[in-house]
């Protein structure tokens, strides 16, 4: 169920905002840096097996079975994994768009649980859940 009409001026301003977000200095050098790690098959081969491992020391977690032989073969890994130029690029576009991401929503969703313009304070984290939205604040 769509909220906004097509012709809202949320969604215009919204449009307007992605607009700029695609301009940045900040996309712009995370999309080339993803551009490359897409193009080098050897990176892409790295991270795979990385969070494949990373996924099966999860589960190894949740089950109470992680060790410290464990631990330190995944901080080997990301140590590798950092050491190459394109996947540390890779890796360091992603946090940087997540981020932007992560900024844009909770200034949206402060501004809806305030009812106005969320003063900078109020935009800290909180230490729980980031969004505001698990009841916690």
């Amino acid at each position: 169920m769509e909220t906004l009409s097509p012709n809202s001026a949320i969604l215009d301003k919204t449009r307007e905002l992605c607009t700029l977000i695609l301009q940045s200095g900040e996309y712009k050098d995370s999309a080339s840096k993803i551009d490359t790690f897409f193009n080098d098959k050897d990176a892409q081969k790295s991270y795979r097996a990385f969070s494949k491992l990373g996924e099966s020391l999860h589960q190894k977690q949740a089950a109470g079975e992680l060790t410290q032989a464990d631990i330190d073969g995944y901080d080997g890994e990301m140590a590798a994994l950092r050491a190459n130029p394109v996947t540390a690029s890779f890796m360091d576009a992603e946090k940087i768009l997540n981020g932007i991401v992560g900024q844009v929503s909770k200034l949206v969703g402060k501004t809806l649980e305030l009812g106005r313009l969320p003063e900078p304070g109020e935009l800290a984290d909180s230490g729980c859940c980031n969004s505001g939205g698990c009841g916690c604040n």
